[in-house]
């Protein structure tokens, strides 16, 4: 899996778009067996709620593994069971 369908690219833009400040709503994501990490400049947006992150995983048939800060970026890791 190199990519995700954009179908389910757009449910989980939809709800990560809301922490982007820019006008330019991205999804920049890294596929890597079956486990997805997405990842956030810092410096444009917030940090995702626990609730949203819930959310996306149920999107992707999966789990939230964690988040972290590296390189002033957010990194939100998940197992995938797509």
């Amino acid at each position: 899996m190199t990519n995700l369908d954009k179908s389910v690219e757009e449910e989980i833009l939809a709800i990560v778009e809301k922490y982007q400040k820019e006008d330019t709503k991205l999804l920049n994501y890294l596929i890597t067996d079956d486990e997805i990490t997405f990842f956030s400049p810092i410096a444009n947006g917030s940090e995702i709620t626990a609730q949203d992150l819930q959310k996306v995983a149920d999107i992707l048939k999966g789990s939230f593994e964690g988040m972290e800060i590296v390189n002033q970026e957010y990194r939100f890791k998940f197992k995938c069971g797509l």
